[in-house]
């Protein structure tokens, strides 16, 4: 089929999250993609009667994630043709030649802008930072990423005793409570207490009204609950929320599960979400995402349900400021080159980091789930600045690692979550302590298994 640039060049135009299927029935075309960082989940699955598209699966095995950051166009007799972003040929080439066994799928010569600007490489003295000008642009600019998502939600969740019970039973095999308490929001913030979220916390007091309540979901595992990591730093960075932005109703909702809860919803639910996902890592994220996004838990002493319909997470974060533990490790192996590849690995491959998982499992409670650090503007303007800007590794941990957004934090009064170290979801929430099983984050995670026991 001959294809017009147009088709494919009013794609590219698209910023955000999206992932969408669209028929061209003047031309018999199909066209599907998802946008350059897999924001949003597409399946695909092959099978006698043809090709599958699917936001989620069945529960059976088969399915695929649809690369990102590609343009998939079939036409009447079934050949497809891909039109990859520029740095993406070669996954995509992978992805042809694994899913599809024989010649109808190709990968056109044409290729699409890469939406983002490419790492800056270049190093400058630190000496010569101009960290006023930088760090007030870097504000601007997350500022208004999160204003942005701020206001494309509308109202809260529906709210009802009844509604809530069949909820709440669906979901739990334990104890119900009859009387829940609407926290009210419409926003809320996957809130551990670290530096990213907090950071967002605060900028969304900025953009909305000072009358709405916002909902910070806090989710730990085991029997001891108040006392895990996340639970501590949530309990510190309130502290600093309402010092610093006063006047606004702070929601802090504790999500505490228990073994039972995690095996019972895992088996029931959260596995066939996961799936084709299937490692120690995926489940330990998934499973403590699912239950954060229940948004079922303790408001001070009251039991109280999240009404937030769009909920905020700071991934993206670590990746684009040298976040991660092994970012110092290539750094203190092999110096500033070494550690700058790192980082650039990381960006390059972000869109292969699960977040069509994760949409998968926070849309399973009629949820949605923004990224304010993967704002394409937003991710240019931080890859276009001096790697120095984000990582000075001649400082501990806790203060060399993100250290722009460090001294936003601290500009927004945010002196708690400014020093804190990372901690990685499945140890600060504890759930990969709860089952005191020796396993490394890559292995295939035995707990997980399709409805036809792959």
């Amino acid at each position: 089929a001959v294809v017009s640039t147009q088709s494919t060049g009013t794609v590219t135009e698209l910023k955000g999250p999206c992932a969408a299927i669209f028929y061209d029935e003047k031309e018999q075309l199909i066209w599907f993609w998802r946008d350059y960082f897999g924001r949003r989940s597409l399946l695909l699955k092959l099978s006698e009667e043809g090709m599958i598209l699917s936001s989620v699966g069945d529960g059976s095995s088969g399915w695929v994630e649809v690369p990102a950051g590609a343009v998939f166009c079939v036409d009447s007799v079934g050949h497809i043709t891909c039109y990859p972003c520029q740095d993406r040929q070669d996954k995509i080439q992978e992805f042809g030649s694994a899913v599809f066994t024989d010649d109808r799928f190709t990968v056109a010569d044409r290729t699409l802008p890469q939406p983002i600007l490419p790492l800056n490489t270049n190093l400058l003295d630190v000496e010569t930072l101009d960290w006023s000008s930088v760090s007030h642009q870097f504000l601007d600019l997350l500022s208004g990423s999160v204003r942005v998502r701020a206001q494309c939600c509308g109202t809260p969740l529906p709210f009802t005793q009844e509604l809530l019970s069949d909820y709440t039973t669906r979901h739990s095999p334990c104890t119900v409570h009859t009387e829940y308490v609407p926290s009210g929001a419409r926003l809320g913030v996957l809130f551990s207490g670290g530096i990213d979220c907090t950071v967002l916390a605060a900028l969304l007091h900025r953009s909305t009204p000072t009358e709405e309540p916002i909902d910070l979901i806090n989710v730990s595992f085991g029997e001891d609950c108040h006392s895990t990591p996340d639970r501590i730093s949530a309990f510190k960075s309130l502290a600093d929320l309402q010092r610093s932005c006063q006047n606004r109703k702070w929601n802090l909702i504790k999500v505490d599960v228990t073994l039972e809860e995690l095996r019972h919803a895992r088996s029931r639910y959260i596995s066939d979400l996961l799936y084709p996902h299937n490692t120690v890592l995926d489940d330990s994220i998934g499973c403590a995402l699912w239950f954060a996004a229940r948004g079922v838990g303790k408001r001070e002493e009251e039991m109280c349900f999240s009404t937030a319909r769009l909920l905020f997470s700071g991934i993206g974060a670590d990746e684009l400021m040298g976040g991660y533990s092994r970012h110092r490790g290539a750094w203190e192996r092999n110096g500033d080159e070494e550690m700058i590849r790192e980082i650039e690995m990381d960006i390059n491959r972000i869109s292969e980091r699960n977040l069509g998982r994760d949409n998968r499992v926070i849309g399973d409670h009629q949820r949605d789930c923004v990224a304010p650090f993967l704002d394409e503007t937003f991710v240019s303007f931080v890859n276009s600045l001096s790697i120095h800007y984000k990582v000075n590794f001649e400082l501990p941990r806790g203060q060399g690692e993100k250290v722009i957004l460090r001294k936003v934090a601290e500009m927004l009064g945010l002196p708690s979550c400014s020093v804190l170290p990372k901690k990685a979801i499945q140890f600060g929430s504890k759930i990969a302590k709860l089952e005191k099983r020796k396993e490394k984050g890559g292995d295939v995670c035995s707990r997980l298994v399709t409805k036809d026991g792959t």
